[in-house]
C-alpha cells in the first residue's frame, strides 16, 4: 500500500520544512511527498528543492496561480499511490498517521472509500483533541454539519480519478468535494489522532479576513451545482449550519468597521434560522450596532430574558 500526501502551498517557505518533515518523520515508509506551489513568489522552490537532494520521495510542482482545489486536483494527476492524503503546508503529521491508516484501511470490508482522522487543533493558548462520531445513516449532512480540514482526509486513488475538488469554488471546496463523495462511497471515521492542525492569522477561517463571505458564497454555488448532493440535507440543518456562516460574514464586516454590512448580514442568519443556539447573541450584536451602545444595554429591553426563554 502507498500513500500519496499532497501539499498545497503558497508563499510559505518558512513553514514548509516543518511540514515535510513531519511527513518524513513517518514510521509508515512507503509514501511519496507531492508539493505542489501555487505561484508562490518567495523562495518555496529553492527550500523544496534542497530536502529534494536528501529525498527523493518528495516531487515538486509549480503552477501559476489558481487557488488550493486546482493546486490539489494538479497534485492528484501526478500521484501514483494507491490512497491520496491532503496536507495543508502549515499543518503536521502525527509520526505514526500513516501506519494507523494502513491498519485501520485493512481492516475495512470496503476499502474504496473516505476516511476522516482525528486531530490536535493547536493555537498560542490551547490545544484541543476532536472527537468526531461516525457519520450515521446520512454521512452527507453529517459531512456539512462537521467540516472536516484536507489534513485529516484519507481517499482511495480509484475515488479521484472520478470525483475531484471544483476549482471555482473556494475555502469551502473540502467540505464540497466530501460531500459528493459520500452521495456514492462509504465514510468511515477512525479514532487514531493524525493530525495536529495549527490555528494562526494566516487560516482562511480568520474572522477578519473576507474567508467567510467567501465560503458563503461558494456554499450557494455548490447547492446550484449540485442540488441531488444538498438535497440530502434537511432544510432544518441546512438552514442551521449556513446562518452560522452569515454570522461569520457579519463579524467580519464589523471587525472592518463596516456596521452597516455587519447589521444586514446578522439580519440574514436571524430570519435565515431564528430559533438557533446563536440567537440571542445576534439579537445583541443587532441592537448594539442600531443603539451604539454597550451590549449591558439590551437587559433594559428585555432581549436576555426572551432568549434565556428560547434558547438556553
Amino acid at each position: 500500500m502507498k500513500f500519496s500526501i499532497i501539499i498545497p502551498t503558497y508563499n510559505r517557505a518558512t513553514l514548509l520544512p516543518e511540514t515535510i518533515k513531519s511527513v518524513q518523520n513517518q514510521t509508515y515508509t512507503n509514501w511519496e511527498c507531492i508539493v505542489v506551489d501555487d505561484g508562490s513568489s518567495d523562495n518555496t522552490k529553492e527550500i523544496v528543492e534542497s530536502i529534494i537532494q536528501n529525498d527523493n520521495r518528495i516531487k515538486y510542482l509549480y503552477q501559476k496561480n489558481a487557488e488550493r482545489s486546482a493546486a490539489r486536483n494538479n497534485g492528484i494527476r501526478n500521484s501514483t499511490g494507491n490512497f491520496i492524503c491532503f496536507l495543508d503546508s502549515d499543518d503536521h503529521f502525527m509520526p505514526d498517521h500513516l501506519i494507523n491508516l494502513q491498519s485501520f484501511i485493512q481492516k475495512q470490508k470496503n476499502t474504496v472509500c473516505l476516511i476522516i482522522n482525528q486531530s490536535i487543533n493547536v493555537s498560542n493558548f490551547s490545544e484541543e483533541i476532536t472527537n468526531l462520531e461516525q457519520p450515521g445513516d446520512n454521512s452527507i449532512e453529517f459531512l456539512y454539519l462537521n467540516p472536516v480540514s484536507p489534513s485529516r482526509v484519507c481517499i482511495n486513488h480509484e475515488i479521484l480519478k472520478q470525483i475531484t475538488f471544483d476549482e471555482d469554488i473556494v475555502i469551502v471546496e473540502d467540505v464540497i468535494l466530501w460531500m459528493k463523495i459520500a452521495d456514492k462511497y462509504p465514510i468511515y471515521v477512525s479514532n487514531h489522532i493524525g493530525v495536529i492542525y495549527n490555528i494562526h492569522e494566516g487560516n482562511s477561517v480568520n474572522r477578519k479576513g473576507a474567508g467567510a463571505l467567501v465560503k458563503y458564497n461558494g456554499v450557494i454555488l455548490a447547492k446550484k451545482r449540485y442540488p441531488n448532493v444538498f438535497n440530502k440535507i434537511s432544510k432544518k440543518n441546512y438552514n442551521a449550519w449556513t446562518s452560522r456562516i452569515l454570522t461569520n460574514v457579519a463579524y467580519y464586516h464589523i471587525l472592518n468597521d463596516n456596521k452597516k454590512e455587519g447589521l444586514k448580514w446578522l439580519l440574514k442568519a436571524l430570519v435565515m434560522k431564528p430559533f438557533h443556539m446563536h440567537t440571542k447573541l445576534r439579537i445583541n450584536l443587532i441592537l448594539k450596532l442600531i443603539l451604539n451602545k454597550k451590549p449591558e444595554v439590551l437587559l433594559f429591553f428585555g432581549i436576555s430574558i426572551f432568549s434565556d426563554f428560547y434558547f438556553k
